[in-house]
């Protein structure tokens, strides 16, 4: 009966040690602890209820918005959970423009606790959605063919217009069309894209499309053509118009192929010289330049019309300057001997006349309509100068034509 006792006493005890030991693990193993959980994904409730009202979030990581929570718990709860496991938001219903400070919301698994998050609140800068028109910049790719002009491009449409947050649409500086010309010698039109950029040309990106335009260059043909001056009147008595220059001599222009195959040369205004007395020089205008690009001329042609006083000079010659003009090879000629000089009176130019020679005015006599014996010729002069007047001392000479004996021919 004893034994029996025992063992059951022995029983009893062992159970109870059981049960100790198993309370102190439960202790020990579960107790409450605190952890954190970084990298709580934050989502933001009402957004488009603001973009409905014209605003947008401007804070560059509203899609990544992080917080870390701590949370309390037994300590086999929160061995089994992880940041996926809370829940937090922001609620930005009502936000106006400016920045409001956003208070983080957290739900924990069930029986855990929240104890803190970080941080507590989230900064927001809303802004508003404003629209302006910005005219288009066409820009170039390329150059195009040599000898080749290209001339103003206006896109169509001429201007664009961009919508997006206050502060980006208020730091857009220019929209620009970029067409390729590279090569091109012909008329360039193509479709292409607008591109909005700041002050500092970088790119700006709104989230409205800005859109296309259609960009046409007309691309001309070059060449060069001379400038030929006009004169009207004529000079005060005693004067005279010696030359005409005009610079430049010659221009180079651009225009359509069937505009540039007409124009030989470019004419300019008249230049009117009535009652000149000295030289004239005046700037005068392209006539007739409709349709024409001028390029490479930095100013208005100027015109030089040169008027000099018109003085006369004696030149003094002997007989023996007198050439003959056709003579004949069997003849000889014999001037009336004479003493006396021819004297040359010169008109003509103050430039002119001060700078002639004597050999530059060849008294002659043309010999083509004599006869053998005493011939009376018409004494003339040649010079490759143009003068107002010329008098000469005397008109004709008097000369002897003695022709040669012909030489008989002898017989076969």
């Amino acid at each position: 009966m004893k034994t029996k006792n025992d063992k059951l006493v022995i029983q009893i005890a062992c159970i109870v040690v059981a049960i100790v030991l198993w309370m102190t693990v439960m202790l020990v193993t579960n107790q409450t602890l605190e952890e954190s959980y970084p990298n709580v994904s934050v989502t933001i409730r009402n957004l488009s209820t603001i973009e409905n009202s014209n605003l947008v979030m401007m804070n560059q990581d509203k899609e990544n918005i992080t917080v870390t929570v701590k949370a309390t718990g037994l300590t086999e709860q929160l061995n089994n959970i992880s940041s996926r496991d809370f829940s937090a938001y922001i609620d930005i219903k009502g936000f106006k423009e400016g920045t409001t400070n956003a208070k983080v919301e957290v739900v924990g698994p069930s029986g855990v606790d929240v104890v803190s998050v970080f941080p507590e609140q989230i900064s927001c800068s809303i802004e508003g959605v404003i629209s302006k028109v910005m005219d288009v910049t066409v820009q170039y790719d390329g150059a195009h063919a040599s000898n080749y002009y290209r001339a103003q491009t206006v896109p169509t449409p001429s201007s664009v217009k961009i919508t997006g947050p206050r502060s980006v649409v208020n730091s857009a500086d220019k929209a620009v069309a970029t067409i390729n010309i590279d090569g091109a010698m012909d008329d360039v039109v193509k479709t292409v894209p607008v591109r909005i950029y700041d002050d500092t040309d970088t790119e700006i990106f709104l989230s409205a499309p800005v859109g296309n335009v259609k960009v046409s260059v007309p691309i001309y043909p070059t060449k060069y053509v001379a400038l030929e001056p006009a004169v009207a009147g004529v000079p005060e008595e005693g004067y005279e118009l010696v030359d005409v220059t005009v610079k430049p001599e010659r221009v180079r222009i651009a225009a359509r192929q069937d505009i540039l195959d007409t124009i030989k040369e470019l004419t300019l205004e008249e230049l009117d010289i009535t009652g000149a007395y000295n030289n004239i020089l005046q700037t005068r205008n392209i006539l007739n330049a409709e349709g024409l690009v001028f390029l490479d001329m930095g100013t208005t042609p100027v015109v030089n019309a040169v008027v000099e006083k018109i003085i006369e000079r004696e030149l003094t010659y002997s007989y023996d300057d007198i050439q003959f003009i056709n003579k004949s090879e069997n003849s000889d000629v014999i001037l009336e001997e004479t003493e006396e000089e021819i004297t040359v009176t010169v008109w003509g130019t103050t430039t002119l006349v001060n700078s002639l020679e004597k050999d530059d005015l060849i008294l002659t006599v043309d010999l083509s309509e004599t006869v053998a014996g005493i011939n009376n010729v018409k004494l003339d002069w040649v010079s490759e100068f143009s003068f107002t007047e010329i008098i000469m001392s005397t008109e004709t000479v008097t000369l002897e034509i003695i022709e040669a004996p012909a030489v008989p021919q002898e017989e076969e």
